[in-house]
């Protein structure tokens, strides 16, 4: 019932319209029956108008009705909907970028928010509603891999996985996060996508996943440190 409340006060100017419209029609049916009506000599013609004349006044009659009931759900009813009830928006920018970065020239991949050169933490998964499940911390990686986890956080609206190169432990001077993929429904220790790992440079690297919710909100970010090797 409350989203039939929010769709009639989201879309009640096109609904008066429509109305009007059809109140329009029917007017002028109702006020041709009547003359009809009026001005007729024979009983047969004058069976006619007034049967004209009744269906067109039954369906004025509805236009008022759905034009006051439109009004009364509009205007009084749907403001008083709650607001956990409401659909809340999501951005459309993509969900690979992050706000404050533009894209990479040349490359496939978004850049996120630059990064601290600060260690990297993983203590981000030890959440079990946003953590990365495989691979897993100092594995070694080569090819397509899949990335399995959990992204279930409450209000959940999206998530993204990314990666960024590091030495010593700390994401190399410079560097950003550069997102893999992303998705918009919630995983529950399954699999969350792909990283094709042939496309990357061999090296040291950090994985991270970034699960949002609907306030724009985010826990800890879960993140692992890896080897990517050579393919083949």
């Amino acid at each position: 019932m409350d989203e039939v409340l929010l769709l009639l006060q989201a879309r009640q100017a096109w609904i008066y319209l429509v109305l009007a419209i059809v109140g329009l029609v029917y007017a002028r049916i109702a006020w041709r029956r009547l003359r009809t009506l009026r001005t007729s000599l024979f009983g047969l013609e004058r069976e006619r108008a007034l049967r004209g004349l009744t269906r067109a006044t039954a369906m004025l009659g509805l236009v008022l009705g759905g034009g006051l009931f439109t009004f009364v759900a509009a205007t009084f009813v749907a403001p008083a909907v709650p607001a956990s009830s409401r659909p809340t928006p999501l951005p459309t920018v993509s969900l690979l970028l992050t706000p404050g970065v533009p894209p990479a020239q040349g490359t496939d991949f978004v850049p996120s928010t630059p990064l601290p050169q600060a260690p990297i933490d993983s203590a981000g998964c030890q959440n079990p509603a946003a953590t990365l499940t495989s691979p897993k911390d100092g594995d070694s990686l080569a090819g397509l891999v899949s990335i399995t986890g959990t992204a279930n956080i409450t209000n959940f609206a999206f998530f993204k996985y990314e990666y960024i190169p590091i030495s010593g432990g700390a994401p190399m001077p410079g560097a950003v996060w550069r997102a893999i993929s992303a998705g918009t429904k919630p995983v529950l220790d399954g699999e969350l996508g792909s990283w094709d790992t042939s496309i990357v440079t061999p090296g040291d690297y950090a994985l991270r996943l970034v699960v949002t919710d609907t306030a724009g909100n985010a826990p800890l970010p879960c993140v692992v440190t890896l080897r990517i090797l050579p393919a083949g």
